[in-house]
């Protein structure tokens, strides 16, 4: 975006020009037009170009659900987000997810458009939605939030109230700062003045040139004009791992791309698919399939919904030259279930004792008791400090498909299914969340849930879903692992 401050300087100058040469304009059409030209660019602030520019790219959202005690009254949950690529992606928090409900995205004086979800991280409280659109969107431009200066001017755009597209400016007030909603912890955050109200969540905090150097998160509310934004850079950093591609699909690629910038190619996995279509460390993919591809978050918004075992169209860039690649896609074969005889309800769980900084070799300790749980729960170790469980046994699951899994601990914790390490949410750490992707076929499947509590506060919560509410497989939303899915065998009493 071209400097906004000369223009305005260069009008003023005219026009105070024009009033000193003796505050008459010349009686002709063209010098009118002139003079309301001078009058407009005098108006046109930062502020107001940064509007024109980015109010194509900033959404208003609602999330509408019927009241569970009577299906006949509505709600509706206002949020914002921004457009993050022409194929309609949308980022915003995933607080608003929270409750479930229909989701529709409007832009200014412009029509509405369902969209669904297709990932989202509590804990980083962001979301990416996907328009049911048949047209292209014009993308934010993502700009980068290190280097922000204490005292900055910025700008934010949002749908307070879900009264629509709302402005305000302020400036950054503190860098670095960390709070905590209802909804998570939020490290690390561009602390702002400029005014932000319920519906702004989701919105972009822009700079004067027009990049979103923030996505406004949370605001302090026993203050006045205290808000908070996540980094840019953060954002940058977390998409690949939120989207979570081949593992949320089921397919192997393997390459890796940088995250700023191109898609400059950082790494080719030996034995790959990407090795076997030809891609070479140092390639700039510049198109997937028919998707154009201008930086590495583009990149991993065009494998969104990829077949493995379907040929992909690749464009790279090779020194200087184009050239043109086909890369087929692993597909990830589903675990086959085991037959088991004699289970019964919920899990075996161990109780060791200890003080650790890191999940310990369970093989080495020694139990202090042995029992069952209904679920991943604390039992008679909830309010202590220094110990270890153990939780083992088996999972139904209900139809072929790709699932998430996820474990909310404080302190470390790791889940393996079917033999496979799923989530490692490992170290001494608050209250935190991880997640991972697994392909399971229809049945009962080995589960184990390790975790530790070296001190303070404790909790674990693991909890599962199906990808069909982001993308393939059987339909349900997260939801802690039910004691209707868990089952032991008698001999592990």
């Amino acid at each position: 975006m071209k400097m906004l401050l000369p223009r305005a300087i260069i009008a003023a100058v005219v026009f105070a020009a024009w009033l000193i040469a003796g505050c008459e304009a010349p009686p002709n059409a063209a010098n009118h037009a002139a003079l309301n030209n001078g009058y407009e660019m005098l108006r046109r602030t930062a502020v107001v170009e940064v509007y024109q520019a980015c109010k194509e790219s900033v959404v208003n959202i609602g999330c509408s659900r019927k009241d569970k005690a009577d299906p006949s009254v509505s709600h509706t949950e206002y949020a914002s987000g921004v457009v993050l690529h022409p194929a309609g992606y949308i980022l915003t928090n995933a607080h608003l997810l929270r409750k479930g409900g229909d989701l529709a995205v409007g832009f200014e004086g412009g029509k509405d458009y369902p969209a669904r979800v297709v990932a989202a991280d509590e804990t980083r409280d962001l979301a990416v939605l996907k328009l049911d659109a048949d047209r292209r969107f014009k993308p934010i431009r993502l700009g980068r939030s290190r280097g922000l200066l204490v005292g900055e001017r910025v700008v934010t755009m949002g749908n307070p109230l879900g009264m629509g597209l709302t402005v305000a400016e302020g400036i950054v007030s503190a860098i670095g700062r960390s709070t905590k909603s209802e909804y998570t912890f939020y490290p690390d955050m561009i602390q702002t003045d400029a005014t932000t109200n319920p519906g702004s969540s989701g919105g972009p905090l822009l700079n004067v040139s027009g990049e979103m150097v923030g996505i406004n998160a949370t605001k302090n509310l026993k203050a006045d004009n205290i808000a908070f934004a996540i980094p840019a850079d953060r954002i940058r950093e977390s998409l690949p791992e939120i989207l979570a591609v081949e593992g949320r699909y089921g397919f192997v690629l393997g390459l890796e791309v940088a995250t700023e910038g191109p898609a400059r190619v950082t790494s080719v996995a030996v034995g790959s698919p990407a090795e076997a279509g030809g891609v070479r460390v140092g390639d700039v993919i510049r198109r997937v399939g028919k998707e154009n591809v201008a930086s590495g978050l583009d990149f991993h918004f065009a494998l969104v919904g990829v077949e493995g075992g379907t040929a992909l169209p690749m464009q790279v860039l090779r020194s200087g030259k184009f050239v043109l690649l086909t890369v087929t896609p692993a597909k990830v074969q589903p675990r086959p279930a085991v037959k088991v005889t004699g289970l019964v309800g919920g899990l075996t769980r161990v109780h060791y004792r200890g003080k650790w900084q890191r999940l310990p070799d369970f093989s080495r300790l020694k139990p202090v008791k042995t029992g069952t749980s209904a679920t991943f729960d604390l039992g008679e170790c909830a309010g202590k400090d220094g110990f270890a469980l153990k939780f083992t046994g088996y999972i139904a699951v209900p139809a072929d498909g790709v699932y998430a899994f996820y474990t909310d601990s404080d302190d470390g914790s790791r889940l393996h299914v079917a033999g496979q390490l799923v989530v490692d949410n490992d170290g001494m750490h608050a209250k935190q969340e991880a997640r991972g992707f697994i392909s399971l076929e229809k049945g009962k499947h080995a589960i184990t849930c390790t975790y530790f509590e070296g001190g303070g506060d404790e909790a674990l919560t693991v909890s599962w879903s199906s990808t069909e509410a982001y993308a393939e497989g059987p339909d349900f939303r997260k939801t802690p692992i039910p004691a209707s899915a868990l089952f032991h065998t008698k001999s592990d009493r």
